[in-house]
């Protein structure tokens, strides 16, 4: 009798060990939150908002020059120019590769974008290119933006798009709605919930990028459609407080101060998952860099296309555009 329980015991000993470790995966599987380790990964990125080597996240077309000039291509950046073929053709840097922002997450994964140099991001203005220096310094390589895109290197009509600056600064269309009044949001909200069944951050991150390229694209908006109706949106001034204070800031905006704010322990808690969210910045370079990750994260979010230099241009004491002061024709193959 004994023995024959014994031998039940191990029996039923040995079913339940196996069911346990079969269960184990299931187990790890429903244990990840998506939304925890890209978040992880953010918060690293954007506390200290610098690529992974350290540079500056913005690269100045001067600076860009001295690399390409100095007779050590060791260190010269591979350029990725997210422009139309058209325009790409019209004219673009010395050893720049025509992209599509959509193929961004191919390139990556077929290893045409190295990790071992630095990649410099171009587009017409440095919006798209923001965004896709985020994604690609989130996933561990080296990336800079050219701060203000082609339209700092050259203002010439035969290279299409060289112009797009310029003309949109032209004006001041809404720096006396600007508002001064400090608010801050109150009502704590339930992170998104994201389900690419990825196990890892860089896995998830490149998901949610293909989804988000081939679905609503990379989140960017207009001045005036802001600005027409500020109530539809949850808007982010992503300025210190004292310039949100000073010269102000849209109606309705919430100061998100950079490095700091979009924090699970700070503000991220306060985002929305129903309502879109905008972000602005000086140039809309750092905003398209935020939106990235926030649409990674979830979270309908757009940028404000030229931040303020779109809209009150003279009510800025720093970070304007200007156009180019040099000559760099002769980085330039048309």
């Amino acid at each position: 009798m004994l023995k024959r329980f014994l031998i039940l015991f191990l029996g039923l000993f040995i079913i339940i060990t196996a069911c346990s470790d079969d269960d184990n995966p299931a187990e790890t599987q429903e244990q990840i939150v998506e939304f925890n380790l890209v978040e992880s990964v953010g918060n690293q990125y954007f506390s200290s908002y610098t690529s992974t080597s350290g540079k500056s996240v913005n690269i100045s077309i001067a600076d860009v020059k001295t690399l390409l000039t100095d007779g050590d291509t060791s260190n010269d950046p591979y350029i990725i120019d997210y422009r139309s073929a058209a325009d790409y053709t019209s004219g673009h840097i010395i050893g720049a590769v025509n992209m599509a922002i959509g193929d961004l997450v191919t390139k990556i994964n077929d290893g045409t974008i190295p990790k071992t140099k630095t990649i410099l991001n171009i587009c017409y203005t440095g919006q798209t290119a923001s965004w896709a220096t985020a994604v690609l310094n989130m996933l561990g390589y080296d990336a800079q933006n050219l701060l203000f895109a082609m339209c700092s290197v050259v203002a010439d009509n035969s290279i299409n798009g060289t112009d797009k600056w310029i003309n949109q600064i032209a004006g001041d269309e809404f720096a006396s709605q600007l508002k001064t009044t400090d608010l801050t949001p109150t009502t704590e909200q339930t992170y998104p919930t994201l389900s690419t069944g990825k196990t890892s951050a860089e896995d998830i991150i490149k998901e949610r990028v293909k989804d988000i390229l081939a679905t609503s694209g990379w989140g960017n908006i207009s001045a005036a459609t802001v600005f027409a109706n500020p109530g539809n949106y949850f808007i982010i001034n992503y300025w210190p407080k004292a310039e949100y204070l000073n010269p102000g800031h849209i109606e309705g905006a919430f100061c998100y101060e950079p490095k700091t704010s979009l924090k699970k322990d700070a503000m991220l808690k306060y985002l929305p998952t129903d309502k879109t969210i905008v972000i602005y910045c000086y140039t809309g370079q750092t905003s398209a860099q935020i939106a990235a990750y926030l649409q990674i994260l979830g979270y309908d979010a757009k940028s404000l296309l030229y931040g303020v230099n779109g809209f009150a241009y003279n009510s800025l004491t720093k970070s304007k555009y200007t156009p180019p002061a040099a000559d760099y024709s002769d980085i330039i193959i048309k």
